[in-house]
């Protein structure tokens, strides 16, 4: 029913915030008191959820920031294989959500040239975490319908489908303005660091390489409203850092105001006030 999809939605897209900003203060991203990853991801998922259904890469990202923390985690551990093993699960297991997310999965192996030293037992254990749910979805495929590679026909029908984006004239203000606040987060971390610790600097790294591959996605949803959703996760996180570490109050209120102002139009638009 229609008041079960919005109770389910909102539920997914609050849990989804909380796990952004957990991942973000847990490991070390951010500052301990810093919220704003939790504020963006919520903004950037109410902008694309103004329909009454459950959009699938919102259900599929509760996967992918558990596979992140994990990989995260095993910096400096000296046995992480459990580590890499329930990444590569978690990864695997978002793609059933949302088939798209089969691109993103080389940054699992760019995580781990990044974070660790080679250890051959750590790539071999991370593809098995890949490849679990991909087995036991063709297991089924092959057990329901005979057609054990129905798998491989729908990710080669999601990825061979690229487009130009389209991009409706009330969401031009927001995605100026959150590629904007994005050109100054850079340009603040290129020129004063990416962080303090080393773990820190490695994680943002990371979380760019995130950004470059959800940014291939945008290429596959033909929605309006689907430019920014599947760059969410590192763009709450970075957005929300950099503005924290503003010290102009004047120019963080400006940013949110007109980050806001953004967000409003298409409310409006959806609410069929313009």
């Amino acid at each position: 029913s229609l008041g079960l999809n919005k109770i389910i939605g909102l539920f997914i897209i609050l849990l989804g915030a909380f796990f952004v900003n957990f991942l973000a203060i847990e490991q070390e991203i951010t500052s301990k008191t810093n919220y704003l990853p939790a504020f963006f991801y919520l903004v950037f998922a109410f902008s694309a959820s103004t329909k009454n259904v459950v959009e699938p890469i919102l259900l599929a990202n509760l996967f992918i920031l558990p596979s992140l923390y994990f990989l995260i985690n095993s910096y400096r551990q000296d046995y992480a294989l459990a580590e890499f093993f329930k990444a590569g699960i978690f990864m695997g297991v978002a793609s059933f959500f949302c088939i798209d997310y089969i691109v993103v999965f080389p940054v699992s192996l760019f995580a781990l040239v990044i974070l660790r030293p080679f250890n051959w037992r750590e790539w071999s254990v991370l593809l098995i975490g890949l490849l679990t749910p991909l087995y036991i979805y063709v297991s089924i495929c092959y057990l329901a319908t005979n057609d054990a590679f129905a798998v491989f026909g729908m990710m080669k029908e999601a990825t061979s489908t690229m487009q130009k984006p389209i991009l409706s004239e009330y969401y031009i203000g927001f995605v100026f303005i959150t590629i904007l606040i994005f050109i100054f987060s850079l340009t603040h971390y290129v020129g004063k660091g990416f962080g303090g610790k080393v773990k820190t600097q490695k994680t943002k790294y990371i979380l760019l390489w995130l950004l470059v591959f959800c940014s291939l996605m945008v290429f596959f949803e033909q929605k309006s409203d689907m430019v920014l959703l599947p760059c969410i996760v590192p763009l709450s996180i970075i957005i929300g850092d950099y503005i924290s570490e503003i010290k102009q109050l004047k120019i963080a209120n400006t940013l949110l105001v007109l980050f806001m102002g953004g967000f409003v139009i298409i409310y409006l638009h959806a609410l069929g006030i313009i």
